[in-house]
């Protein structure tokens, strides 16, 4: 009785379902190409089933990954749980842009042969060292010598910014005059806001919200170090876009991280919910700018010969060239 499922979402589905194979009719589709497990990718396996047409599904995010200690990810719920792992047996090809996230899908039952590992890759032209990395300063109005720790992701408990935050008194013992941005605002931003009251840091976090897309470029820019503190991460995308702006990254020893960041070469890799490692590399890294400007240097060769977005789109459109 337990995978009963409700109705109202079978019916979503369903019609989510008859609209895509109506597109993939009308206008003679070759192949399918969803992204995530569910409900995309089984939405995708029902048109494939019904007009016979190969599906490709990238499997990323919270429909195959899970983290029970903060209620993350959608197979937590057994019903889904199911689908994303019929999903996974049945697509003709599954996409993955790390290799956590491909061990992930062979623990599923996926076959090593369905696998192809992509990465992510970011637009070089775009986000790159050298860009005018005083005007987030002049927005902000701080002073040019002020540094600038930039974290990205606040949306929910497993980007980990609360472990930032409990880093920064630590931090600014050391350097007084450091400033922390974070980007993007979700259901934590009171609660963070009340916790660097308490810790006593308020007037050093600027949360400046969604970031618009053109100004994305010069707030990793204007930056001496990004942090990536999450808990759990399929690859970690912001990590290869501050890395190509040129910034000492540091992040957490989680997931696809792991594929690109060598600790000590191109970035330094922490242990997750870890204040005082954060704090450790944050005042190491500002206190050594040589090897700041080394680290960051290896970091964006990384990008170039890794993750460019050239790389990516090749990628993909190899597994397209196999069923067309």
């Amino acid at each position: 009785a337990s995978l009963i499922r409700d109705p109202r979402i079978i019916f979503r589905e369903n019609r989510y379902a008859f609209n895509v194979a109506r597109i993939v009719r009308e206008n003679n589709v070759n192949l399918i190409h969803a992204h995530f497990c569910y409900p995309e990718g089984f939405v995708g396996l029902q048109v494939k089933r019904n007009i016979k047409k190969p599906l490709i599904v990238t499997a990323h995010g919270r429909a195959i990954q899970i983290e029970s200690s903060i209620n993350y990810g959608l197979r937590l719920n057994s019903k889904i749980d199911l689908l994303v792992r019929r999903v996974i047996r049945e697509a003709d090809r599954l996409i993955v842009a790390s290799t956590f996230n491909a061990d992930l899908l062979r623990s599923l039952g996926a076959p090593d042969d369905k696998i192809r590992l992509i990465p992510f890759g970011v637009d070089l032209e775009r986000f790159y060292p050298n860009l005018d990395s005083s005007l987030i300063k002049r927005k902000l109005n701080v002073d040019d010598d002020t540094y600038i720790v930039f974290c990205l992701k606040s949306g929910s408990k497993r980007y980990g910014v609360e472990y930032l935050i409990r880093a920064a008194p630590r931090v600014l013992r050391v350097h007084p005059k450091v400033i922390f941005i974070v980007g993007r605002k979700g259901p934590l931003h009171n609660y963070y806001i009340s916790l660097c009251r308490e810790l006593g840091v308020l007037k050093n976090f600027f949360f400046v919200g969604d970031i618009p897309y053109n100004l994305l470029p010069y707030y990793y820019a204007s930056c001496n170090v990004f942090v990536n503190p999450s808990l759990i991460e399929g690859f970690g995308i912001v990590a290869i876009e501050a890395m190509a702006s040129g910034r000492p990254v540091i992040a957490t020893n989680v997931g696809g991280t792991t594929d690109i960041i060598i600790d000590g070469f191109n970035g330094f890799l922490v242990k997750p919910k870890s204040p005082d490692e954060l704090a450790e590399k944050i005042i190491y890294l500002l206190d050594n700018p040589d090897v700041s400007r080394k680290i960051a240097a290896n970091g964006r060769r990384t990008v170039e010969e890794k993750f460019s977005k050239e790389k990516q789109i090749k990628g993909v459109l190899n597994v397209y060239r196999e069923f067309i």
